[in-house]
Formats: C-alpha cells, sequence, structure tokens
C-alpha cells in the first residue's frame, strides 16, 4: 500500500467520489493499480476494530468450556459421584450462571467493540460466574460432606445372662462410616420381655482412620453400647430400663471391618441413673452376655 496514495484517499474521500479520486490520482501520475490495491486495503476491516462475526461463537466455546470444567472439577472433587441430587442441583446452578453471564455478555454490545475488548469481556465474565458457583458448590458440599454409605441389612442375636436372662433376635441394620472410620449396628425389635421392647445399638469409632481393630472404649472414641427395654404399650408393669457402657462395664469386639458381621461380648452394664417416681422399683443388677450380627 503506497502512503502518499493512502493519504490522498483519506483527505479527500469524504468530499469527492471514489471515481473523482482515482482519476485526480492517474493523472498525477500513480499507477491504477497501486491505487485501487490501495483502496482495497483502505477498506477492509481491521481485526482488530471490532469483533466481528465470529465472537458469538468463541463466546460460547468458551462459556461451555468453563462450565464444564467446573462441573467436573466440582463433581470428582467432593464426592458428588454417588449424590445424583446434588449433581443436577449444581449443573442447573451453572447454567442459570451461564445465561446471566450470556446476558451481561450481550448487554453491553460487545459485536461494536474491539476484538481484544469484546474478548476480555466474553472470556471474563464466564469465568466469574462460572467460579462463583462452582466455589459456592464446593464450599456447601464439603461443609455437608459426601453422603453417607449404604446400609446393609440382617440379623442380630442378643443373650443376656441371668438374673435377667433374656435371649431375643430380630432385624439388623449395619452402617459403615466412610474411610473404614467406623460403623453402627442397630436393632429396633429384638422381642419382648416383660411387656418391654428389647432395642439395641453399638458404636465402633476408629479416631485414625484405616482400619484395623477398634480401640478400647473410652472418653475419646471406641466402642459404645445401649441395650433398652421400652414398654410396649399403656399397662406394662414392668418400667423402661436402659444399659449403656458409659462409665462403666467392660466390652470385647471382634468384627469385620465394615461392621457387616461381628460379636460384641459385653459384662457387667449398670442400669443408667433415671429420674422415677417414687412407687416405680427396678433392678439395680448390671447385666452381662453377647451381641452376636450379620449383614449381608
Amino acid at each position: 500500500m503506497d502512503p502518499r496514495i493512502a493519504d490522498f484517499i483519506r483527505d479527500n474521500r469524504r468530499r469527492y467520489t471514489r471515481e473523482a479520486i482515482r482519476q485526480q490520482l492517474i493523472e498525477a501520475g500513480h499507477d491504477p493499480a497501486a491505487i485501487d490495491a490501495t483502496w482495497a486495503a483502505l477498506d477492509a476491516p481491521d481485526p482488530d476494530a471490532t469483533a466481528g462475526e465470529g465472537f458469538w461463537g468463541r463466546f460460547w466455546l468458551i462459556l461451555l468450556g468453563l462450565n464444564g470444567a467446573v462441573f467436573l472439577l466440582v463433581f470428582l472433587t467432593t464426592g458428588m459421584v454417588a449424590n445424583f441430587v446434588l449433581a443436577v442441583v449444581l449443573a442447573i446452578a451453572l447454567i442459570i450462571g451461564a445465561l446471566m453471564a450470556w446476558g451481561v455478555v450481550a448487554a453491553t454490545g460487545p459485536t461494536k467493540l474491539g476484538r481484544t475488548t469484546a474478548m476480555v469481556i466474553g472470556g471474563v465474565i464466564p469465568l466469574i460466574f462460572a467460579l462463583l458457583i462452582g466455589g459456592s458448590c464446593y464450599a456447601l458440599v464439603g461443609a455437608i460432606g459426601p453422603p453417607p454409605l449404604p446400609a446393609t441389612f440382617g440379623v442380630m442375636e442378643l443373650h443376656i445372662d441371668p438374673s435377667l436372662a433374656y435371649d431375643g433376635t430380630g432385624r439388623a441394620t449395619c452402617q459403615p462410616y466412610r474411610d473404614d472410620t467406623g460403623f453402627s449396628v442397630f436393632a429396633e425389635d429384638l422381642g419382648t420381655h416383660e411387656g418391654r421392647t428389647v432395642n439395641v445399638s453399638i458404636d465402633v469409632h476408629r479416631g485414625g482412620g484405616g482400619g484395623g481393630p477398634a480401640p478400647a472404649p473410652g472418653a475419646d472414641g471406641g466402642v459404645s453400647m445401649f441395650v433398652s427395654f421400652n414398654p410396649a404399650g399403656e399397662g406394662v408393669a414392668t418400667p423402661f430400663a436402659s444399659y449403656t457402657n458409659t462409665g462403666n462395664g467392660v466390652l470385647e469386639l471382634d468384627a469385620t471391618p465394615d461392621g457387616t458381621s461381628g460379636t460384641l461380648t459385653f459384662e457387667g452394664l449398670d442400669p443408667e441413673p433415671i429420674e422415677r417416681p417414687p412407687d416405680e422399683v427396678v433392678s439395680t443388677d448390671p447385666i452381662s452376655g453377647t451381641i452376636t450380627w450379620t449383614c449381608e
């Protein structure tokens, strides 16, 4: 492009027609081919002047790519794989955020801006929305924690030595904890004793995780158990009573790491102190026995 021709065209194109300018340049001794080439170069759009028609295609690629990456990052790093509902909520939130980002970008009229400015707006705004939504979901799921592992079901047998002397069987529920930090097993109905429904629950906590034998019972975790006798209805003469190893008794546990089967031997569990009416008398004798369960 001849700069002299270009300057002449720029100075006169608003006052004269193209043909008049071209004729003056020819008369001044310039090559017609050079004049036409210079004019064509001046008429060509500057790629950095406007965003152009391809802006929206690039914008949607950025928008979908960012939101897809954020979804996968949160989905895979928070345990959301096991929770379909939370994954759907995250996807809907990102879709809403993407539409809001599109609305903000569309309102700025990016195709009228320079390409660099338009692409900054088209890239930064979707990124901000995606990170805000993804970060909020990550923090929320992290605070809630991953969903619990599925429970399994089986049979529990309870044997209590004399003087209370009881044997019962019922449906057991085994609930493992994540990362082998322990498990719980409970049965809500192991039959009746003197008109009272017998319930049993066992909790095992391994403070350090990683499996292995359960620690001895203590204030900092370990094994805890609870046996209760609940009056099944009005008119039951024998009152409520419950026994636990909190502060008394000796437990010996032999169970699988996930708690799907095991045997708990207990000895010398005193009844829990409960404020009762003056005429209500219960046995204060400790109980001993075994609890055996198997879940599948």
